[in-house]
């Protein structure tokens, strides 16, 4: 026959065992993550950069008015929290645990090949209480030719020759202002024109809502000298301000 045995237990060092574990356990699990509830923030101001096509030219800057501004709290995947900035362009996230964070906006890359959006991404660490701020923050906007305030006009005018006069004893028959008449613009360094309008009333034509740089304005007159069948004519223009008009005054074609 088996008989069981008992041994004393120490109370006083099972006592001391729950303080200790107690002790060790409890700040670990007040421990707080990434999120709200704590009182720290980060901040920062967004300008919003607008260049060309090629980033080649900076039009003009502004703060990021009502621009969305989002944060990822400690490792997680899913979006943490949204604001929008202010018209300054400012932002605040409040109320912060200590921790690591990610906050991100979206912006045109400038260096990618394509038109294309990315996340412009800034990683934190956070101390308690504490009051980051991310400082100027750059977000980047391409604008077409055709979404700026200036404009390049100008008038036609037509020196029409009779049909049986030759160069260099040309007879002029009739001079009148040019209705549809073909004018092409180019922008910057593209190799194929941007726009095609043609004369009003008068001669009258007029390339608006342009933006700043450099422009190529080109049309085509019949060549008198019977060289070639037309000959093209060519005027190289700079807008240097969002609202600058430039006009190019009466230009003279010729046909026979």
């Amino acid at each position: 026959m088996i008989y069981p045995t008992c041994r004393k237990v120490n109370l006083s060092r099972v006592k001391m065992l729950i303080i200790f574990l107690l002790l060790v356990l409890l700040p670990l699990s007040c421990e707080k993550s990434e999120g709200l509830g704590g009182t720290g923030s980060i901040a920062g101001t967004i300008s919003e950069q607008f260049y060309n096509d090629d980033y080649s030219l900076l039009i003009h800057e502004k703060p990021a008015v009502d621009e969305e501004v989002f944060i990822v709290y400690g490792n997680k995947e899913e979006l943490g929290s949204r604001v929008r900035t202010n018209d300054l362009g400012q932002f605040r996230f409040k109320y912060l645990y200590p921790g690591n964070y990610r906050v991100f906006f979206i912006s045109d890359d400038s260096t990618a090949v394509l038109d294309m959006e990315v996340e412009k991404l800034f990683e934190v660490e956070l101390d308690n209480g504490e009051e980051l701020d991310l400082g100027k923050l750059e977000k980047l906007t391409t604008l077409d030719f055709d979404d700026g305030t200036a404009m390049i006009r100008g008038v036609v005018k037509v020196i029409d020759y009779v049909d049986l006069s030759s160069w260099p004893d040309l007879v002029i028959e009739k001079t009148y202002y040019a209705t549809e008449q073909e004018i092409y613009l180019t922008y910057n360094n593209h190799s194929f024109y941007d726009e095609r309008i043609r004369t009003q009333s008068g001669g009258v034509f007029e390339f608006g809502g342009l933006i700043p740089g450099k422009y190529l304005v080109f049309l085509y007159s019949d060549d008198v000298t019977g060289e070639s069948d037309k000959v093209t004519l060519e005027f190289e223009v700079t807008i240097e301000d969002l609202e600058q008009v430039i006009d190019l005054g009466e230009i003279t074609i010729e046909k026979l």
